[in-house]
């Protein structure tokens, strides 16, 4: 089947996504929401929703044993399970957790079933009893030397990608691990030959080691070769673990794909799917990796099959004593219809539309001078996200500025910032450890939140119509050749790096959490626009009016000598920025 008739065919699901081109109001009149932050968080869709409500009928407790409705969802919350470990091949000894926030919630658990989890006030308390015993027993001194540098030496090893997400990175500094990362290879791809050097130092030979790698980059969509990077850890008795937020809504996951290349665990955002949104984490993983003979990592209600006075015995099951608690029942029973819908629709039709998405994208704009794109841009080694910047003489529109005018002039939905990902953002933006230190005394002390670098994300999902499609690259093309020119209408946030249209400062909310809103408010009924292309056709013609009728920016801003240095963009309206002779402590 031809590509743009796979995009046809798939008006059904579109048809289904709550708030589609909902208009909304912005200070240029009334805008399609044109959804494409899918990297971010997914959307609702209708059918899951109310399917939902149909549930909700038999809501209750799954501690609950004996009576219809405890049984009811107990049942459906295990096929919810079975579903999802069915789906990923997590096989016979494939254990899932559902988490409490995403896949931040997913590396927690693993890591407190792993023992390398220690919250920073404990991480205190135990540093201080050791330092304790040298002042109680100086004559100790060298063994308790030797005890410090003992637990240094023997700790975990735990190998992280070049470009992780902060859950996956920062996450493991604060453990009981040393962190290794592996560096890019000269074509920006993770280095394998750099990987199996590193896992097979003689210096790690007798310490646990653990490979963490990011699927694929949340800021680039690069895909890692998960399967190969699993292989390499086995060989040299690593667990590999991988963090599927960004990709697992749009590529096959295989835990157990061979004998070399299983994965030991996997984390999981279900809300970035389709019909994602208000679900839990997720944690999935072999149970040869589960310490059977320990109490669950969280003791509590659910976990335990008898409790006396002074003792207690908890269940065996791992997927029923690592659930303390109330589950969050409603929530994992939507993941398991989230992934249905991945399932319906195909990986290989999804991979299809990406490329098909992403080759035409790419045809138009890669040879744009005035387009900086970051990362690698091979079509069949990534996912649909795009990171970019615009350029504008010798500097650039701020990411903020290009996220807001695309909302206003456009109702296009994206993000700016680094993503999450700061350490892979100081390789794309080519930041230097000096410069480093400078962003972050400016943030960090003279509070210039609003400096810091970043880029413009989007994603081309597959959902997209293809009329949205061409709407986001002519949108994207005008604000190329004219966004420059709406800088006067805008205000700039040194504090917060916020963009403030000058006459529309406080952005009206469309919804609140009044009771009384609550409990008068009409039953939700789907409503879409039907002339969507002449909508898109009369916001690109009023635009480009507006844009004939406007002149050059002469007056932007001008700051200190060094602080024009880090100036990466132009603004013309700012507030929230210290005089210009009062002293920075970072300049």
């Amino acid at each position: 089947m031809k590509t743009l008739n796979l995009i046809k065919n798939l008006e059904w699901l579109r048809s289904d996504i709550i708030g589609r081109n909902k208009m909304f109001k912005t200070p240029f009149g009334e805008k399609p929401l044109v959804y494409a932050d899918y990297t971010a968080s997914g959307r609702c869709l209708y059918s899951i929703e109310n399917y939902m409500l149909h549930i909700m009928q038999y809501y209750a407790n799954t501690h609950t044993e004996d009576d219809f409705t405890g049984k009811t969802m107990t049942s459906l919350l295990h096929e919810a399970e079975k579903i999802i470990k069915k789906i990923v091949n997590a096989g016979e000894h494939g254990k899932i957790i559902f988490t409490e926030s995403g896949t931040t919630g997913g590396i927690t658990r693993l890591q407190q079933i792993l023992g390398v989890y220690i919250p920073p006030a404990t991480k205190k308390r135990i540093d201080d009893f050791l330092r304790s015993c040298t002042v109680r027993y100086p004559q100790n001194t060298k063994c308790n030397r030797e005890l410090f540098d003992y637990i240094e030496d023997h700790k975990p090893i735990v190998f992280v990608g070049p470009y992780e997400h902060h859950s996956n990175e920062i996450m493991w500094r604060r453990t009981l691990c040393e962190v290794v990362e592996i560096p890019l290879d000269k074509n920006g791809e993770i280095d394998l030959a750099e990987l199996e050097k590193t896992v097979s130092d003689e210096k790690y030979k007798n310490r646990q080691k653990i490979g963490s790698f990011s699927a694929a980059s949340n800021v680039t969509g690069l895909k890692t070769p998960v399967y190969e990077v699993a292989r390499i850890l086995h060989k040299y008795n690593a667990i590999a673990c991988f963090d599927f937020a960004a990709c697992a809504p749009y590529v096959e996951i295989d835990m157990n794909k061979d004998e070399e290349s299983y994965f030991d665990a996997i984390f999981l955002s279900p809300h970035k799917f389709l019909g994602g949104p208000g679900t839990a984490g997720g944690l999935i993983f072999n149970e040869k990796i589960y310490p059977k003979d320990l109490s669950p990592t969280i003791a509590a209600g659910g976990t335990v099959d008898y409790v006396s006075i002074k003792r207690e015995k908890y269940v065996d099951d791992i997927e029923t004593r690592e659930k303390p608690g109330t589950p969050a029942i409603l929530q994992d029973i939507k993941i398991s219809l989230a992934f249905q819908i991945k399932e319906k629709v195909g990986v290989k039709n999804i991979e299809k539309i990406e490329h098909f998405f992403l080759k035409k994208f790419y045809e138009r704009f890669l040879n744009n001078e005035n387009i900086l794109f970051y990362g690698p841009t091979a079509i069949d080694k990534k996912i649909g996200i795009i990171p970019f910047n615009v350029r504008h003489k010798d500097r650039i529109l701020h990411p903020k500025f290009v996220t807001k005018l695309l909302n206003d002039l456009f109702g296009i939905q994206t993000r700016a910032g680094c993503s999450c990902a700061g350490p892979y953002g100081h390789r794309l933006l080519d930041i230097s450890e000096e410069i480093s230190k400078y962003y972050q005394c400016l943030i960090g002390v003279d509070k210039y939140s609003g400096l810091k670098p970043g880029w413009v994300r989007f994603n081309l999902h597959y959902a997209l119509s293809f009329d949205e499609f061409e709407y986001i690259c002519d949108s994207l093309d005008f604000i190329v050749k004219s966004g420059h020119l709406f800088l006067p209408f805008y205000e700039f946030d040194f504090k917060t790096g916020d963009w403030y249209h000058m006459t529309q400062k406080q952005v009206s909310m469309p919804i609140t959490l009044d009771l009384e809103d609550v409990l008068k408010k009409e039953k939700f009924k789907m409503k879409q626009p039907n002339n969507l292309k002449e909508i898109f056709e009369k916001n690109l013609l009023e635009a480009e009016k507006l844009a004939e009728s406007l002149q050059e920016p002469q007056d932007f801003g001008k700051f200190e000598k060094n602080l024009e240095k880090l100036m990466f963009f132009y603004v013309v309206n700012f507030k929230g920025k210290k005089a210009i002779n009062s002293q920075s402590a970072c300049l």
